[in-house]
């Protein structure tokens, strides 16, 4: 059953028959989620009371709500509460630092100081004893979401998956740290450094059915020292063709070795054909686009990423990656 194509095009979808379409409205239920952080500014903003406020699952809300906003949710807290004690201060020069501070969910005017310093180049003091809001300028400009982004989405092709129904699978997982400049390339490659070396120490190598790739948290930012990703090799089953029976072979769990769990399930599948770079700007027309415009809710589970061809022997342009959007 054909499903609606997203205004503007070309972002379309193909539902496999009797699909039934989940009522989800994705640009109403993150305005619960803004309009919560508007009222409790001076509360506790934690992400997962807000995905709830949402009705989205945790894993999946932090993606569409950098998709919709250009701004992780710790990003877009830290602007409405700076935004808000700018006013407060602006408005009644008489207004304690102090008072504006807590107002919006800093715990002192050393904090709201430091935050503004940061993010605004300026004071607390400067903004209350100001004419001009100069500060204005700096919100005036961050809503716009990365251009670049959006301009790579416009030139993609139409988005149309293939639906897998999976069973349980068990990866073995390495794990790489810190996003620099933008991308997770440094720790997937620190990531598969430690991989490899322990499959074939293991005599696991010629049992490798895929390697894989997931990112469990949302980058707080171009620089994330903390984002994580995880790269393994699943066994036994080929996902792409449904063949084989997932095993989980016998192995010394040493270093960052784990193994995670891929629950039983079903699948968006998107390929990417390019450089691995190219991948976040898919997984964003996805979260951005095909994801609402198809109306499907997700699972409370992290995609992935599945890994074709060697980059060893393969050219960049005809790396070929499986995206793996676990869907309701």
């Amino acid at each position: 059953m054909p499903m609606p194509t997203p205004t503007p095009p070309p972002f379309a979808a193909t539902a496999p028959a009797g699909a039934a379409k989940a009522s989800v409205r994705y640009l109403d239920l993150l305005s619960r989620a803004a309009a919560h952080v508007e009222a409790n500014l001076d509360a506790a903003l934690d992400a997962d009371l807000l995905a709830r406020q949402a009705a989205m699952s945790r894993h999946h809300f932090h993606r569409v709500f950098h998709a919709y906003f250009g701004l992780t949710v710790g990003g877009y807290v830290t602007w409405r509460r700076l935004r808000r004690a700018c006013e407060l201060l602006a408005a009644r020069r008489s207004t304690p630092v102090l008072e504006a501070a807590q107002a919006v969910g800093f715990e002192s005017a050393q904090a709201l100081a430091k935050a503004m310093r940061r993010e605004l180049g300026t004071t607390p003091t400067a903004v209350r004893d100001g004419g001009e809001p100069a500060w204005a300028r700096f919100f005036a400009q961050r809503h716009i979401p990365d251009g670049n982004g959006a301009t790579a989405e416009a030139d993609m092709r139409p988005l149309q998956p293939r639906w897998v129904e999976a069973p349980a699978l068990d990866a073995l997982t390495t794990t790489g740290r810190g996003m620099t400049q933008g991308t997770m390339m440094r720790a997937a490659q620190q990531a598969f450094g430690e991989l490899w070396p322990a499959l074939l120490a293991g005599g696991l190598a010629a049992q490798v059915t895929h390697t894989i790739a997931t990112m469990p948290e949302e980058p707080q930012g171009p620089e994330d020292a903390d984002c994580r990703i995880l790269v393994g090799a699943l066994f036994g089953h080929s996902l792409p063709d449904g063949h084989g029976k997932p095993t989980q072979p016998p192995v010394a769990l040493d270093g960052s070795l784990a193994w995670w769990h891929l629950p039983a399930g079903r699948y968006a599948v998107f390929t990417h054909t390019g450089p691995y770079t190219g991948l976040h700007t898919m997984w964003k027309a996805i979260y951005r686009h095909w994801l609402p415009a198809t109306g499907y809710a997700t699972r409370d589970v992290p995609g992935f990423d599945l890994y074709l061809d060697d980059p060893r022997s393969t050219p960049e342009a005809r790396l070929r990656t499986h995206l793996y959007l676990p869907l309701q």
